[in-house]
């Protein structure tokens, strides 16, 4: 764990005093790339676009389907972009849990913060797949407040997603911490004006996220235990 700008010490006292922790979903809480990649395949086939090697796909991953399929698409088929989202809307809730799993030890550290602390989500996937994912990997019960893009109008960066968590649980950005993997979450955090956590085992690259500044660092979510004297 890396605080910044605070001892390690400190580093619990200040995580203790979160009423909130609200987490990304996608490279955070869930393991999707290759449903993911999967359904931007068939996507891409829908539309007459040839797909690139699955690595450069899984790379291409973080900020939503739209921008997926936008990276990934032939130079001369993204004006078909609309019609690849649209088929890929109606493809991945179908098979988003063939492969999906949690990061370890997402469920332990779930279980510790339930009934210490509100646990929220926010995520730009759909709402259907986020709650089917959810469902069946038998963690949906443990968040007080689900965002998906169903929700909000404006994706991350932008702090919507946050705002209307807070707004409904009547609880103060001060008193939050956004835990994400990539640099999209942690721009998204520092614009609501709440405590970021970055954890390297998602999408984004440590380097990276260490420059976007992120209040800490970890490398384990079960860290986040270790992060509060609770």
């Amino acid at each position: 764990m890396l605080p910044k700008d605070r001892s390690s010490s400190s580093a619990g006292v200040a995580v203790a005093t979160f009423d909130l922790i609200v987490f990304d979903l996608d490279g955070v809480i869930i393991d999707s790339a290759q449903d993911l990649v999967n359904a931007a395949q068939h996507s891409l086939q829908h539309v007459g676009s040839s797909h690139p090697d699955p690595l450069f796909m899984r790379s291409c991953i973080g900020g939503g389907a739209r921008n997926l399929l936008l990276r990934c698409l032939d130079e001369d088929k993204k004006e078909r972009v609309d019609q690849a989202l649209a088929f890929f809307r109606t493809y991945y809730p179908q098979h988003c849990t063939e492969h999906t799993v949690l990061h370890p030890g997402v469920h332990e550290v779930l279980r510790f913060y339930a009934g210490k602390k509100r646990l929220a989500l926010a995520t730009f996937k759909i709402r259907s797949a986020t709650i089917k994912i959810l469902t069946a990997l038998q963690v949906l019960d443990y968040f007080d407040v689900v965002i998906t893009a169903d929700d909000v109008q404006r994706p991350k960066p932008d702090p919507e997603c946050i705002r209307v968590i807070l707004q409904r649980l009547g609880l103060r950005p001060e008193r939050t911490l956004l835990v994400g993997d990539t640099i999209t979450d942690i721009r998204t955090g520092t614009n609501a004006g709440v405590a970021t956590c970055a954890v390297s085992y998602g999408i984004g690259a440590r380097l990276e996220l260490c420059d976007s500044g992120p209040n800490f660092l970890i490398d384990d979510i079960r860290e986040l235990e270790e992060m509060s004297p609770l």
